[in-house]
């Protein structure tokens, strides 16, 4: 007994040194130099700097959360850091990141590998440099990206005036497309007692409906205002732009980043036509107080009859109250000569400094932004198209107003749409002339509110034209 018993014992010893062998054998082969082994526990992570855009607008937020959060699951190697310009500034301004930009590069410190860019903010950061070229300087030119330019709808590089608005390059995923619309409040317009045209609307009509609003107020002791305004986002500007280039006509004319007679006569038509709305006081009182993003929802109240704007609203106005949104109802910009073109775009929403600390990082993440289920994504959270390819949908299919509007106006004017934050397409751009946007702002506001003439204003802009 004893014998079996020492016999187990010298057994089981046997087979546990066996079996640590074998452990301390499977060890060190794991150690070997010649054996490729990825372990990041101990690796530091890579902090990618991101600032964010479309807090509190609906689905486009959470398309951006989710973005965020696939593509950290696919990169544990990537921190990601994404903060909204409201967690960095306390607000959400295009001209306040612009002066931080600006700052950035004056400077030489680039706190963000990745920043909030569009055309708008890239041109107040040209105001704020008096550079309008200052992208190829600083950013990355996506179009030197290895199968970057593959990504995106053969139309962003085929068309050099997608690439115009940044400076001659391509800084980004062209994530959004958008059109612009006069929207109207159809409860203030039953009120008032008019019926708005959603398509080939023209100055006159456009004129008839702010009388009427004036008529209204004069008749009932009313306050409702024809436009809503704001003191950081001239929202005017854009149907100034649509009613210039409609008196142009001719599309490729438009586009041209030159000056001529024939633009500026038009230009001065077109103050003409302010001065004769402006007899009617059309602009909501106390708009210079108004900072946009605060009081985007002042047309849900029925304070306005319309609002000038992108058709991004949607997501905006459905993030405030899904019931009033209902109200909104998009019309084509009126014209004063009938077009074949349209005012819209598209254009970037980020961009990556050439010295970003983390640059190769920034760059995956935009590839990330760049794939088909993103665009497919997008057109369903938005319905509104985007230049990224693999768009399945448009968001069209929908019996939202929004959704058949933005497909009648697909429908007429195709591709020939454009739109630029800029003079440039009525002075061209020597000198400073494409940086006189501000001022001609000034002008058509004063025009608005009766406080100058259409021949004042205009002497006063083109005598800073070079």
């Amino acid at each position: 007994m004893k014998m079996k018993l020492a016999g187990c014992i010298v057994i089981a010893i046997t087979m546990a040194v066996c079996l640590t062998g074998c452990s301390k054998q499977k060890t060190e082969t794991i150690k070997r130099k010649d054996v490729d082994v990825v372990d990041n526990t101990d690796k530091p992570k890579t902090k990618l700097n991101w600032i964010g855009h479309w807090l509190n607008e609906h689905d486009r937020e959470i398309m951006v959360r989710e973005v965020a959060k696939e593509f950290s699951i696919k990169n544990p190697d990537i921190d990601l850091n994404l903060k909204f310009p409201q967690n960095i500034r306390g607000y959400r301004s295009k001209r306040d990141v612009a002066k931080m930009y600006a700052e950035m590069i004056k400077t030489d410190i680039y706190n963000w590998d990745i920043i909030w860019l569009d055309d708008q903010s890239y041109q107040y950061v040209a105001n704020e440099l008096q550079d309008p070229n200052w992208g190829p300087k600083y950013l990355v030119d996506f179009a030197q990206i290895p199968g970057f330019r593959e990504t995106q709808k053969s139309f962003i590089f085929n068309n050099p005036i997608w690439a115009a608005q940044t400076g001659g390059i391509i800084v980004g995923p062209m994530l959004e497309g958008y059109y612009h619309a006069i929207f109207y409040n159809k409860n203030v317009a039953d009120k008032i007692g008019i019926k708005i045209k959603e398509m080939g609307m023209t100055f006159d009509d456009l004129l008839e409906y702010v009388k009427a609003v004036d008529d209204y107020n004069k008749r009932t002791g009313d306050d409702i205002a024809a436009f809503y305004e704001s003191s950081d986002w001239t929202c005017q500007e854009i149907l100034f732009q649509r009613l210039l280039k409609s008196e142009i006509g001719n599309f490729q004319e438009s586009l041209e980043h030159k000056g001529s007679v024939e633009k500026n006569a038009a230009f001065k038509k077109v103050l003409q036509s302010f001065e004769e709305l402006g007899k009617y006081k059309p602009l909501i009182k106390n708009y210079k107080e108004n900072v946009w993003f605060q009081t985007r929802h002042i047309p849900l109240n029925d304070e306005t009859l319309f609002y000038v704007n992108g058709i991004w609203m949607y997501n905006h106005w459905m993030s405030i109250d899904e019931e009033k949104a209902k109200k909104m109802i998009p019309a084509e910009l009126p014209v004063l000569k009938k077009t074949d073109f349209y005012q819209g775009g598209y254009i970037p929403t980020w961009a990556i400094w050439k010295n970003a600390t983390h640059k190769d990082a920034a760059i995956e993440l935009m590839r990330f932004w760049s794939r088909p289920q993103v665009a497919e994504k997008w057109a369903r959270y938005t319905m509104a198209p985007t230049g990224i390819k693999g768009q399945a949908t448009t968001g069209t299919e929908s019996e939202h107003p929004f959704a058949i509007w933005q497909k009648n106006i697909t429908k007429k004017y195709g591709g020939n749409i454009y739109y630029i934050p800029s003079t440039a397409y009525i002075f061209g751009e020597e000198g400073g002339n494409a940086l006189l946007l501000d001022d001609v702002k000034t002008e058509i506001l004063k025009l608005l509110d009766g406080e100058t003439t259409a021949e004042e204003a205009y002497k006063k802009i083109i005598a800073e034209v070079e």
